[in-house]
């Protein structure tokens, strides 16, 4: 089976993103985290699992924790149990439907991941969340090259200034199936289809960066700086990845001014 690619290094992929995030991130406190690495509460778990088992139902705030400790021990199998009668009782929760696909995804059962999947797309067919591990999926299967084709169609069919996340996720599986240069393309388009947004030119000049084209990524980066000053919006985040970067930050922002120390003056002609 071929090894997922790092467009979509979801690890838990959209467990971690869509549910983790919202849940163990921000509502998972630490007396829950001890709770699911305590011996002693494991029979207590167990004892859990059973009676959702013989009864069909928990108490809201138990199945949540249940399920918050089944994620983050991996015991991806009995997450899919607590989730399902929870899953029934929100069948519209495109949320938990994900959730679902996934964990069939990750136990091995790409088929039930795409069936998940395909009725989904019918209710959201452009949606990037379920686009993009609709294609993790492909990609476990051996697919990535017909999921980009399919994906590049969907792109085609959405009006210019509607499809930026279509477009991103275009552009990233691009990338990984050995496209830098369509993949670059898109992340242009993508910027002259949406002026106001930031992200294209930041993928871009990502893309130029592992690339090692270094003053590329530099002019990359003064653009959209230049873009949000004058828009009126936050340069911090350029900034910031120019000295993350390594790059030189007078020439991200050739208006910033520097006190020269007395070993630079003299270093001068």
């Amino acid at each position: 089976m071929p090894r997922p690619k790092r467009l979509l290094l979801l690890g838990l992929s959209l467990v971690s993103a869509s549910f983790l995030g919202w849940s163990i991130a921000a509502s998972l406190t630490s007396q829950t985290t001890a709770f699911a690495n305590r011996t002693d509460d494991d029979l207590q778990v167990e004892q859990l699992l059973d009676r959702l088992q013989e009864q069909g139902e928990l108490g809201p705030h138990t199945r949540r924790t249940l399920l918050d400790i089944f994620l983050a021990q991996r015991r991806f199998e009995d997450a899919l149990i607590v989730l399902q009668p929870w899953l029934a009782e929100q069948p519209r929760s495109l949320k938990l439907a994900l959730l679902s696909a996934d964990l069939h995804r990750l136990t091995g059962n790409t088929d039930g991941a795409l069936k998940e999947l395909k009725q989904l797309l019918r209710l959201h067919p452009v949606d990037a969340q379920v686009l993009q591990l609709l294609v993790l999926v492909e990609q476990t299967n051996g697919n990535g090259k017909q999921a980009l084709q399919d994906l590049q169609k969907r792109f085609s069919d959405q009006p210019p200034g509607s499809r930026l996340e279509l477009g991103l996720l275009v552009a990233d599986v691009q990338r990984q199936e050995g496209q830098p240069q369509a993949a670059a393309k898109m992340y242009e388009q993508l910027a002259a289809e949406s002026p106001t947004n930031s992200r294209p030119q930041l993928a871009l000049a990502l893309l130029k960066r592992d690339q090692g084209q270094v003053q590329e990524v530099q002019a990359l980066l003064q653009q959209t700086r230049q873009r949000l000053t004058a828009a009126g919006g936050d340069t911090i985040l350029i900034d910031q990845l120019a000295v993350n970067w390594g790059l030189s930050a007078a020439r991200i922002n050739p208006t910033k001014t520097t006190i020269p120390t007395t070993r630079a003056a003299a270093d001068r002609p």
